[in-house]
């Protein structure tokens, strides 16, 4: 430190990888968007959570079909803002 009160400082010379570690894999799970909306689908459930991409919860599709219903409802609803 420079001097008291003052903020500490950090120098890195270099960085070493001592281990990898396993990253996890979403093989059944896919996030997909519709416009201003994301979806989550997995392929062990039938019903799907549907959310605005702003994080905002829309609801549960029944399954993927009804997702864009979910959605239209949902703009009709809310005046078509996500």
């Amino acid at each position: 430190m420079d001097g008291a009160g003052e903020a500490a400082r950090l120098t890195v010379h270099g960085l070493e990888v001592l281990g990898t570690a396993l990253i996890p894999v979403l093989n059944d799970m896919v996030l997909d968007r519709y416009g201003d909306y994301v979806v989550i689908v997995d392929a062990d459930q039938d019903q799907v959570p549907v959310f605005t991409a702003l994080g905002q919860w829309v609801g549960m599709a029944e399954n993927p079909d009804a997702i864009a219903t979910l959605i239209d409802i949902h703009e009709r609803v809310n005046g078509g803002d996500a």
